[in-house]
């Protein structure tokens, strides 16, 4: 730790014409420093996965939500018997989630990967023994209680259980350093509940309860990953992991021993009641039995090592759902996680399954694959239904859609209307339900749901559900919308990548990939540019397919590059690979290096 800060210290006085005024005014780094970026990185992480995200807006990440992909393949599922894992962290190219990819050749681990800026140790990552990826799960690490006032001011405390309880009082000092180095004190009052930290919001008196706040686990974290990059076979990952230092994130492993495993890891509340959509709201202040205050332990997590269909993956939905045949769930407390899943995860299923066997190459297609699961769930009852209407407009769009790929590659015509009449669909089936129910409230997880199609997702048919429209009237209007408002700024049947953009710095691409919603594998988010064209700005942050061979072979891709500022040449540098759908080799030893050596500085302590 203390020689991280001394790094960003060094790094600011050889090169500060590369330090904006902002960030030299928190120089120097100390480790206290780190270890305080590093625990609001994830407890930012767990508020925006929890109900908790809604009551602390503005702590860094964008309105896009986290997700990921990430699979092992075992030896009898892999066509050349190694396993191989696929680490394939999807977030913002931008601000607190930014990547930076690293590579650590030392006399005891020859450790490659990736983590956040401003992360002392890589935190997805794999050796010459062994690797690992994360993807966002869906534990819930923090609840929120509504709490009852015991008078008519907030000296009268609060109530629990009936009884009048005093707020524990506290007062910060919270000191900023200015831009001309000066500093400035704030006082702060900070008041708690026997449950935690309270927070007025719209005449609400809520109190705040983070699992990773109400123990010492965290302080361990950093060395936990760096633990995880030096262990060397199975037996000695879990040892590390044993330790729970790592708040949320599941866990998806290979080695070159042939195992493989994925574990629903964090630290997660014991909660005596309750299901999970019990704690995803407000719970009574006026409850003790609701304070929970153990943790479950390393066994309780769900996990699977070695299973039998030979393979494991995480899209971002319940732990479950990791491998076939599903997890028992009713073996698990029904609060542990929130039963969902997600229309990507779903077309990595098929995947899966269609395969007896995976080779590298092919695995390097899946993990590009830009099919998208909502057209071969819902477009044949579109295109059929708007060839039974005498709209002109919709018969037009029909044959647009009906000769479309279903893909989003570049030159996929079709792509943008079967995305704009997706979001009308959306817009207008979510509003619906809003005048059915004014109490109407919209969670992520209904998109596979009956809202949306006559069969919904069924566990039992994880191959086949959902699909079919569930009204059809309402999906031609979306139709109609779509297919007017595109007609009038560019043709119906315009090339994805015509409008969608994989742009960083001055670098700039026609665009292939799409969102998790679409059920699109290959995930690539984009957002309105200033010239009217939509600019790459989420997903595919970090791939990296890993086969532990003899020795290990390992393709890595960086999407945005490993820069963010504008001047250095290695923004965006891989953005053309991207765009090919191509990745590059890991250099990892000592002769690769040197043959493509650009800079060589030696360090002194």
């Amino acid at each position: 730790m203390d020689a991280f800060a001394a790094g960003i210290n060094d790094f600011a006085r050889q090169y500060p014409e590369t330090i904006s005024d902002t960030v030299r005014a928190v120089l120097p780094v100390t480790p206290q420093d780190v270890i305080a970026h590093t625990t609001r990185v994830m407890t930012v992480f767990i508020a925006d996965t929890s109900e908790c995200g809604a009551l602390l807006p503005g702590f860094g990440f964008s309105d896009q939500p986290v997700a990921s992909n990430g699979w092992s393949l075992g030896s009898s599922y892999s066509a050349s018997g190694n396993t191989m894992l696929l680490a394939n962290p999807h977030l913002d190219w931008r601000g607190l989630e930014t990547f930076y990819e690293s590579h650590f050749l030392l006399t005891d681990v020859n450790l490659y990967g990736k983590a956040l800026v401003g992360s002392p140790v890589l935190q997805i990552a794999f050796n010459d023994h062994l690797g690992w990826t994360h993807t966002v799960n869906t534990m819930d690490g923090c609840d929120l209680y509504q709490l009852k006032r015991a008078g008519a001011t907030l000296d009268g405390g609060y109530l629990l259980d009936g009884m009048r309880q005093p707020f524990t009082t506290t007062t910060e000092i919270i000191q900023s350093r200015q831009q001309d180095g000066s500093m400035t004190s704030e006082f702060l009052l900070i008041r708690r509940t026997k449950q935690g930290l309270v927070i007025e919001k719209d005449d609400q008196m809520l109190a705040v309860r983070f699992a990773l706040l109400e123990t010492s686990l965290l302080a361990g974290m950093n060395r936990q990953w760096w633990e995880m990059g030096h262990a060397r076979n199975l037996e000695e990952f879990q040892d590390v992991l044993q330790g729970q230092h790592l708040p949320l994130f599941n866990v998806v492993y290979a080695d070159a021993d042939k195992h493989i495993m994925l574990l629903f890891n964090g630290i997660i509340p014991v909660r005596t009641t309750g299901n999970g959509a019990f704690w995803r709201t407000p719970v009574s202040g006026d409850d003790s039995n609701l304070i929970w205050s153990r943790i479950h332990t390393y066994a309780d997590l769900p996990k699977a090592i070695d299973p039998a269909s030979g393979w494991v993956q995480n899209s971002n939905g319940a732990p479950w759902y990791m491998t076939l045949p599903f997890l028992n769930k009713d073996l698990y407390p029904p609060n542990i996680a929130a039963d969902i899943t997600n229309n990507r995860e779903l077309r990595g299923l098929q995947m899966l399954n269609a395969h007896q066997q995976m080779s590298y190459e092919e695995l390097i297609a899946a993990k590009h694959s830009t099919r998208a699961l909502v057209a071969d769930q819902v477009l044949d009852d579109l295109i059929t239904a708007a060839r039974g209407n005498d709209s002109r407009l919709l018969l037009q769009a029909a044959d647009v859609l009906d000769h479309w790929d279903r893909r989003y590659l570049a030159e996929s015509r079709g792509a943008w209307l079967f995305s704009t009449w997706f979001e009308k669909w959306l817009e207008r089936t979510i509003a619906k339900a809003a005048v059915a129910d004014p109490d109407y409230s919209f969670t992520s997880d209904q998109l596979v749901s009956g809202l949306f199609y006559t069969q919904p997702f069924d566990a039992t048919q994880p191959l086949t559900t959902p699909h079919g429209l569930a009204d059809i009237p309402l999906a031609l209007l979306a139709l109609q919308d779509a297919a007017g408002e595109l007609q009038a700024r560019v043709a119906l049947d315009v090339e994805w990548g015509e409008i969608a953009r994989l742009r960083r710095g001055r670098v700039d691409f026609p665009g292939n990939g799409a969102g998790t919603a679409l059920g699109v594998f290959r995930e690539i988010v984009y957002e309105p540019d200033e010239d009217g064209k939509f600019k790459s700005f989420s997903g595919d942050t970090y791939i990296a397919l890993v086969e532990f061979s003899q020795p290990v072979r390992a393709q890595v891709l960086t999407t945005y590059g490993n820069a963010s500022q504008p001047h250095i040449p290695e923004i965006g540098d891989q953005l053309p690979l991207a765009a090919k759908q191509q990745l590059r080799p890991a250099w990892r030893m000592l002769d690769e290096i040197e043959a493509n050596l650009a800079m060589r500085e030696i360090l002194r302590r």
